[in-house]
């Protein structure tokens, strides 16, 4: 049934391109489109992360940029956001990448692609994570059931239960992090903390950890964009107004120090945010901000918050394991919320 309807969506996405129903220059045109990469991982490495739906191979990333050169105006979330708020119009439509969470494997794996290709993007990194180079929340949630579902299943199933999951859940990892992101963020990490005691803590891998300073400076100098992605990457409409302009004001202004330039974005954890969340973004000095809502950006859209296009490993390959620049442009299209 998988592979039935994968053929059909191929079969579509082929046909709507030949129709140049999802070609940019048609479908994107007066458009905004802008992608969410996470994580940037060899395949070797990308077999060990517990959260592989939000990475890409260095390859797979090489191969997405090359359909944005042939396609779109690439550039930061910045510069693309500006010239697109002008009014003024490139020969392509503009594309603006971005990477979420500060990661290092976007140092080491993402940003020799993109300077090969001579394309810049945008960053959003969590201040407090460069600080001490602690993998952030959900990642420390997914190591722990990870190596907890490989020393006993029973375990894993008690604990779950506790967390609030089925024990039977297809996916205890992504269920885990998906439950954690409901809880108060005190009780989070109480939660994450009695597992922590359980399978022991600090369990990232030695190829893993966070960008630090000097190599945000070496990529602001090669023209990439550094943006905020809060402070400590909270669900902000779960903290109190303190917290929330600590989050959104103290990330900026730490940043702006130890970069020497402004940071004109925001991107909010997880792409959860209300009005209140909104207000404390523009009471900070940010020009845009990007949200993890599916979609293309009009003229008429609110800079505050962006609809972007995420990409995970495996977007634009065909029923029969070929990349197909097809299929990811029909996900580019911003018509097609989910691919299996």
């Amino acid at each position: 049934m998988k592979k039935a309807k994968h053929l059909v969506r191929d079969a579509a996405a082929e046909i709507l391109l030949a129709g140049r129903i999802t070609h940019p220059s048609v479908r994107a045109r007066d458009k905004l489109t802008i992608v969410t990469f996470h994580r940037v991982l060899p395949a070797t490495i990308l077999g060990q992360y517990p959260l592989p739906g939000i990475a890409v191979t260095p390859e797979e990333l090489k191969r997405f940029l090359e359909v944005f050169q042939d396609h779109y105006s690439v550039g930061s979330l910045y510069e693309c956001a500006r010239l697109h708020q002008s009014g003024e119009r490139s020969e392509k439509p503009p594309l603006a990448v971005t990477f979420d969470d500060g990661q290092l494997d976007n140092y080491l794996f993402a940003l020799p692609v993109l300077n090969a290709m001579n394309m810049r993007a945008s960053f959003y990194v969590v201040t407090d994570a460069i600080e001490s180079n602690e993998v952030l929340w959900h990642d420390r949630i997914a190591y722990a059931v990870q190596r907890l579902r490989q020393r006993s299943e029973s375990e894993l199933r008690t604990w779950l239960a506790d967390w609030g999951v089925s024990g039977d859940a297809a996916d205890p990892v992504n269920a885990a992090v998906a439950a954690a992101k409901l809880l108060d963020p005190g009780e989070r990490n109480r939660h994450l903390e009695r597992l922590e005691k359980i399978v022991g803590a600090h369990m990232r891998p030695d190829w893993d950890g966070m960008m630090t300073w000097d190599q945000l400076r070496e990529m602001q100098s090669d023209g990439h964009e550094i943006g905020s992605h809060s402070t400590s990457h909270p669900i902000l409409p779960l903290v109190s107004d303190q917290e929330l302009h600590q989050e959104t004001s103290h990330s900026r202004r730490l940043l702006e120090a130890q970069l020497d330039h402004e940071v004109r974005s925001f991107c909010y954890p997880n792409g959860d945010y209300d009005q209140r969340v909104i207000a404390s973004v523009q009471q900070a000095g940010y020009e845009f901000a990007v949200t993890t809502r599916y979609g293309i950006n009009s003229q008429n859209s609110d800079p505050f918050s962006l609809r972007r296009v995420d990409l995970q490993s495996g977007y634009g390959t065909n029923a029969a394991g070929r990349f197909r620049s097809s299929g990811l442009l029909l996900r580019m299209s911003g018509l097609l919320p989910g691919m299996a």
